[in-house]
């Protein structure tokens, strides 16, 4: 009897850890924009982003005074492939790559697609990569999410539309 409780029990457990991999995406909408979101693999956020133009799509994480400090991933689509980089704001208006002020990217693209006029892209990223140029982000934490896109795929070319929400991680 005690050896067929613990199997039940180690089964359950099984299911639970199967099912929190397949957990469904969060989601939030503004300004046109689709950001959702999901913890995988128990250390990584998985994040679909798509907004209303063929240009790059950007999300940012905890600012410290409008763009400084945020952690930013911006990616764009052409010709089906993904481009996409890791950046740090290192001012109130502006930010640079990671590579070009010591940090490292820290991403995984998954998927991307530009289709009737709608940018999407697919990636993971590390709740904690180690990168002093990357938030730290906490499951069930308040986390302060800046959200832009541009209608040309140019890293360089300011956003077109550009908001920021507060998400419960």
């Amino acid at each position: 009897m005690e050896k067929a409780r613990f199997i039940t029990i180690l089964l359950l457990l099984a299911a639970v850890f199967a099912l929190q991999g397949q957990s469904q995406y969060r989601k939030a909408e503004q300004s046109g924009i689709t950001f959702e979101w999901k913890i995988v693999e128990e250390n990584k956020l998985q994040i679909r982003l798509s907004a209303p133009a063929e240009g790059w799509v950007a999300v940012g994480f905890n600012p410290s005074n409008m763009m400084k400090g945020a952690d930013y991933k911006l990616a764009f689509v052409d010709g089906g492939r993904v481009f996409m980089e890791d950046h740090f704001g290192t001012g109130n208006i502006s930010h640079k790559g990671d590579t070009e002020i010591g940090g490292t990217e820290d991403f995984e693209i998954i998927s991307g697609s530009e289709i009737n006029g709608t940018t999407t892209v697919e990636f993971k990223m590390p709740l904690n990569s180690g990168d002093a140029m990357d938030s730290v982000l906490t499951p069930g934490g308040e986390v302060k999410v800046l959200l832009a896109y541009a209608k040309r795929d140019d890293f360089s070319r300011k956003h077109s539309r550009r908001t920021s929400l507060i998400i419960d991680l």
